[in-house]
């Protein structure tokens, strides 16, 4: 830094070529030269400015937009709510009613998750609990602040249990949250010998058992817990359910069960008697496991093993013995068993 010939100060700097390209760059404050400015720089200011305008806005001074929920009304500054919300963004700067009026009334949103969300917008703060998260997820989405929205479904993700998975499903679907649904649904899935004990369960639609009795990645121990769970949730409310015992005995993998169970539990259901359909399922499942020498004959999605999603198949060798007893009581079952469902 030098003084010039009137004796002041002179801010000028030498310019510099760039190193690739060889331009000629303006002078900048970064040079080795004896510094000619200097870029203050303070970290604290946002977070120190907002807590004032937050202030300004709680003892409501130069605010100058009224927000009104029913006859409730809270009172902000616009600037703040555009600069955090794409919503209140369009509705003060494009040819909306609203971008003249003092006071705004919102629909469609609850008082106690606007106020959160106004408070966000001073602050980037907000306390997600099992009592609000479902009022304040809508309400951010409403208002199109992301950040609040993803921070909800991320809060719903780790809560997620056998009792609430889904509820909590529904209400991704609801509310188009895309991955909290594909996760409450893996969800439900890997834990659906726990889920399906659940009061949830039996008040699904017929479409939300389907999907998860028809998923080839159910996690059950055996398809035994598939057919009780299905039956339950009929005779919840047999006069409107039993249409669909066809349907969703269909999505039971009848084959990977026991004959034992087949013949015992399955076959005496009335339920299953008394529809064509589902005995002819049965009859197929009996002959798979009967005729193993004609098994290709039956394969279909009823004689596929699930796979579950974390566990690995296992395969079982059986000695030369017991493969001749089982192969006798084959002989001697088949003829009871079609007499049985015949």
């Amino acid at each position: 830094m030098a003084t010039t010939s009137s004796g002041a100060w002179s801010t000028s700097s030498t310019s510099q070529k760039h190193e690739e390209t060889g331009i000629e760059e303006p002078p900048t404050c970064e040079s080795p030269e004896p510094m000619s400015c200097y870029l203050h720089h303070d970290p604290d200011h946002p977070m120190s400015s907002f807590s004032v305008i937050n202030k300004m806005r709680v003892n409501i001074q130069l605010c100058d937009v009224s927000l009104r929920v029913g006859n409730n009304v809270t009172k902000a500054h616009r600037l703040v709510l555009a600069s955090s919300s794409p919503y209140f963004y369009a509705m003060f700067n494009d040819d909306m009613a609203e971008k003249l009026q003092s006071e705004v009334e919102l629909h469609d949103v609850d008082l106690g998750a606007l106020q959160l969300l106004i408070e966000y917008s001073y602050t980037g703060q907000v306390h997600i609990t099992d009592e609000n998260v479902q009022v304040l997820l809508p309400a951010s989405s409403l208002l199109q602040i992301n950040s609040v929205r993803d921070a909800c479904c991320t809060f719903l993700m780790k809560q997620l249990h056998p009792t609430n998975c889904l509820g909590i499903r529904q209400f991704a679907e609801t509310h188009s949250c895309n991955e909290l649904r594909t996760r409450s649904h893996r969800y439900a899935l890997q834990n659906f010998e726990e889920v399906v004990k659940t009061e949830e369960f039996l008040f699904l639609s017929f479409s939300e058992v389907e999907d998860l009795v028809s998923n080839d990645k159910l996690n059950v121990v055996s398809e035994e817990q598939v057919f009780v769970a299905v039956m339950d949730w009929i005779k919840h409310n047999p006069s409107e359910r039993s249409q669909y015992i066809a349907q969703l005995l269909g999505h039971v993998r009848l084959a990977q069960m026991s004959k034992m169970f087949l013949l015992n539990v399955v076959e005496t259901e009335p339920l299953v008697r008394s529809e064509p359909s589902c005995k002819d399922l049965l009859l197929g499942a009996m002959k798979y496991h009967l005729l193993p020498d004609q098994r290709s004959d039956f394969a279909s999605k009823q004689t596929e093993q699930r796979s579950p999603d974390g566990l690995m198949p296992y395969i079982f060798a059986i000695g030369e013995h017991l493969l001749h007893n089982i192969l006798y009581i084959r002989t001697c079952l088949i003829i009871i068993v079609l007499y049985v469902i015949l």
